[in-house]
């Protein structure tokens, strides 16, 4: 078996974003540092809402790590977007072209099954991709009820069939409670006796994640220092969440309880709200602060800044940026109403 070369990372990086340009995406790709996500795919449809894909570059996907997982996840979930990996290699071999994959709960696609993907989208490829990995190797994702339909269109029993494509009988009564698939082979046997296709489009970019649970956020609701343990506190009291986030631009992404939302109709920006945090005089945060702005521009969502309290704004420069700042003090002396009126301004 010949060794294929494994891409530089920086290559597959460009090459992604690259295909993601030519099939009209606009890119934020600001903060290529991020261990949770390197950027964000963004298209705009005709019903004027956008789809975003939050994009992990990981060249082997046997390096792709469950904490980084959750992380991909809670923030696409949180900013409704899609998260997906792209990779080269899994278990030493390439990756299948035109071939889901999936790492803890997240699709992961090579560059060549990219391609495919946002041909198919803009109708430039005829080729679904319904081919997926799981743990016995790789499966066509195949319609139960065609199958089922088609075999006795024909008028075949489940054993002739089986012995036709060369499964057991019990194999093919597991294609057709959907409980199991066909490998390729087997699938283009199917196709060739029952003459129909009997494939399906696999959805790749979810937009539910499916790996969450309560236990997978606890890391993500304890805030790291005093200070955020401090704003926690207030923002809890206004019946606002907060989730902090250690590898990302931004600090945390912070959200109204539900029922302490606004309504729908009203003048609010779309939640949730992009979370910073100013921690030391000494700090200078201006390079995260342009960052975090851009992202808010990008989502349309706000932005919001918490600054210690003998921060002078005004001698750091924070006032050309287009991005909320709230003072500590002024944190914890703003009612409830008040603050929900202070994030009720849509960005502009």
């Amino acid at each position: 078996m010949s060794v294929h070369p494994i891409p530089n990372r920086n290559m597959l990086l460009n090459r992604s974003k690259h295909a993601f340009f030519g099939a009209g995406y606009t890119l934020w790709d600001d903060y290529c540092n991020s261990t949770s996500f390197d950027f964000i795919a963004k298209k705009d449809n005709v019903s004027s809402s956008s789809q975003h894909i939050i994009t992990k570059i990981v060249v082997d996907l046997d390096l792709f790590r469950k904490q980084t997982s959750i992380e991909l996840q809670l923030i696409s979930s949180l900013i409704s977007g899609s998260p997906l990996v792209i990779g080269h290699s899994a278990a030493g071999k390439h990756l299948d072209e035109a071939t889901l994959y999936r790492r803890h709960n997240v699709s992961a696609v090579s560059i060549p099954t990219l391609l495919m993907l946002l041909k198919y989208e803009k109708g430039e490829h005829s080729s679904k991709i319904s081919k997926f990995s799981h743990p016995g190797g790789i499966a066509v994702n195949i319609s139960k009820e065609i199958l089922k339909a088609r075999r006795k269109y024909l008028q075949m029993n489940q054993k002739l069939l089986a012995e036709k494509i060369g499964v057991s009988r019990h194999s093919l009564y597991k294609y057709e409670k959907g409980e199991s698939f066909p490998n390729p082979d087997t699938y283009q046997n199917l196709k060739r006796i029952l003459g129909d296709d009997l494939d399906v489009s696999l959805n790749i970019l979810e937009t539910e994640s499916r790996g969450l649970c309560e236990e997978n956020l606890d890391n993500f609701k304890t805030p790291n220092s005093n200070l955020k343990k401090e704003i926690a506190s207030y923002l809890e009291e206004k019946e606002f969440n907060i989730l902090w986030f250690k590898s990302s631009p931004f600090d945390g992404l912070s959200e109204p309880l539900f029922e302490a939302k606004m309504d729908e109709k009203s003048n609010c920006t779309p939640y949730p709200i992009i979370t910073g945090v100013t921690e030391s005089t000494e700090t200078k945060d201006d390079e995260r602060i342009i960052k975090t702005t851009s992202l808010s521009q990008f989502l349309q969502k706000q932005a919001i800044w918490f600054v210690e309290d003998d921060l002078d704004k005004d001698d750091s420069g924070y006032e050309s940026f287009a991005i909320t700042f709230v003072k500590i003090s002024d944190l914890e002396r703003m009612p409830s109403s008040e603050f929900k009126k202070l994030l009720s301004r849509k960005n502009k």
